[in-house]
């Protein structure tokens, strides 16, 4: 194979290494959130896979009204996360100034990991494409987060989209 060959494949392997997934990476995996407001807003039921806005039908998670709320999920596996699709209850009210965060710490409840980006406003009902900054970010945890304010944070389901990502323990540190 020719010089040109093997670096024309190697970009070519590159790119296909790196092209994202269509399918929704949170999807059934493992939520956790800051506290639950109401026996029908378990943190699972924001990635169960039923994109219903009524909150009343059990497909949405919320937690207490409370000082800095957040919602997490385990990616379990490394990603590179491009996009996260969030739609919010009808009856939550509009989540204003929330923080999407990922990286592969659990400090802080997973806030001081990278931030993908800042939602400026999702009203009520509505669902809402954020794109993480610059080339995607990435880890394993991904955490949504009402900081600095009492709020109740309530989500009917969150999507995540990206690349596999794997990275070496022994060159990436893990903080808890």
């Amino acid at each position: 194979m020719s010089p040109h060959s093997l670096l024309v494949l190697a970009c070519l392997m590159g790119i296909a290494n790196s092209h994202p997934s269509t399918e929704n990476l949170a999807a059934s995996i493992r939520a956790s959130q800051s506290s639950t407001g109401h026996s029908f807003g378990d943190a699972s039921h924001a990635i169960d896979g039923n994109d219903n806005v009524d909150f009343n039908l059990g497909s949405c998670s919320r937690t207490t009204q409370e000082d800095s709320p957040w919602w997490r999920v385990d990616l379990f596996y490394h990603y590179r996360v491009y996009v996260v699709q969030i739609s919010t209850s009808k009856d939550g009210g509009t989540l204003t100034g929330a923080k999407i965060h990922i990286g592969d710490s659990l400090k802080n409840n997973g806030r001081d990991n990278d931030v993908c980006a800042t939602i400026e406003s999702i009203q009520a009902g509505q669902t809402q494409i954020v794109r993480c900054n610059g080339l995607g970010v990435h880890g394993r945890y991904i955490t949504i987060s009402v900081a600095g304010r009492n709020a109740t944070l309530s989500l009917c389901e969150v999507e995540a989209f990206g690349s596999h990502d794997p990275h070496h323990e022994e060159d990436h540190e893990h903080a808890i």
